[in-house]
């Protein structure tokens, strides 16, 4: 499936019914009165997170959605019927922004929806309440009300939505890492392959499960160069998915490496980083050389000693060498993470029940 980032669509809620106007006409209640039902409430609209959706495709193909209004209310005290709830349905990760515009046609953008998790939903549009029917009119000075309310209308609202892809584990480096063949190598994602800089033009997300069928989640982000946080190369397009991983793998590959200080490579990246957000470079890193299959034995042993003092994987993503040590460290680096989250969440619960004891 094509990755698209970016779309800008139109939800419309649904009208509510109008209300009826109506007296009866009953041959054995001369005195009739009012007997017209409310109108039927119109359909919301509803914003869905969906694990199966990868891409915001679809809503450049389609900008416009809208619910359907409620029914009127008729006479004999039936109310209309409301309508269903349109549910729009959209990638986890997804972020929705409210696009307004001022009197003087000034644009502005407010985030009013982050949908993290599958099954997150929003009611980012209110359907129409239906009008009143007759029979609330009724009074000692008017027993017969010809009258009756309208259904409210709908609401339309303008919105971009933005996504930035949800995995555990983001993996960065120069164009030509060998970040895709590493995720062809664990997963059964199949990116494009090739010698020659930005073969991926796109994330590409890969599920790697252990032997208790838990799952993670690996993003391969596009190969970054010195500039990608103020535009150069594929620039921040790809920069701003970086934010939504946990943890990251930062791959250098052999053949781009200083042999005499090997480590600086990872600095270009990790500037760009703190650049872009000063909180990515905080993030926690595994680092790996790879491609060490293109080495001659004595260059890699060299390597090895000048990395000792470091902790760094040497993989080589082609022949699988040192692969299975970089999974069990990126797994338990996830587990650590996980723990961490939840003994976080843990105290927060305290706190919070501590406070409404209190």
């Amino acid at each position: 499936m094509r990755f698209v980032d970016e779309a800008t669509i139109t939800v419309i809620s649904g009208k509510g019914g109008n209300g009826c106007a109506s007296l009866r006409r009953e041959a054995n209640r001369p005195k009739g009165g009012p007997d017209g039902g409310d109108g039927g409430k119109g359909g919301d609209v509803i914003l869905r997170a969906s694990s199966r959706l990868m891409s915001l495709y679809d809503f450049r193909l389609k900008r416009k959605y809208a619910a359907r209004n409620g029914q009127p209310g008729m006479g004999r005290d039936r109310y209309g019927k409301a309508a269903e709830d349109l549910y729009v349905d959209l990638p986890t990760g997804t972020l929705v922004f409210e696009i307004t515009e001022d009197e003087e046609g000034n644009r502005s953008e407010t985030l009013v929806a982050d949908l993290v998790a599958d099954g997150d939903e929003h009611v980012i549009c209110d359907g129409g309440q239906g009008g009143r029917g007759n029979i609330h009119f009724k009074s000692s000075v008017n027993r017969t009300p010809r009258y009756a309310e309208e259904g409210k209308p709908g609401e339309e609202k303008f919105l971009r939505l933005e996504l930035k892809i949800l995995a555990d584990v983001g993996l960065l480096g120069l164009p030509n890492a060998g970040k895709s063949t590493f995720i062809s190598q664990v997963s059964a994602a199949r990116p494009k392959i090739a010698a020659y800089p930005f073969t991926t033009l796109v994330p590409n997300l890969g599920v790697v499960e252990d032997e208790h069928f838990k799952r993670m989640v690996i993003a391969d982000i596009p190969g970054l160069i010195e500039g990608a946080s103020e535009g150069q190369g594929l620039g921040h397009t790809f920069l701003k998915h970086v934010e939504r991983t946990r943890f990251l793998v930062h791959i250098l590959a052999a053949d781009d490496l200083d042999m005499e200080n090997p480590l600086d490579g990872y600095s270009i990246i990790d500037d760009e980083l703190a650049r872009f957000d000063p909180e990515l470079a905080r993030r926690k890193q595994i680092r790996v050389i790879n491609k060490i299959d293109t080495l001659a034995p004595e260059t890699l042993e060299s390597l090895r000693e000048k990395c000792k003092d470091a902790s760094i994987f040497f993989i080589s993503a082609l022949t699988g060498e040192g692969v299975d040590a970089l999974l069990d460290a990126m797994w338990a680096m996830l587990r650590e993470i996980n723990e961490s989250e939840a003994q976080q969440d843990r105290t927060q619960h305290e706190d919070d029940h501590g406070d409404a004891s209190a």
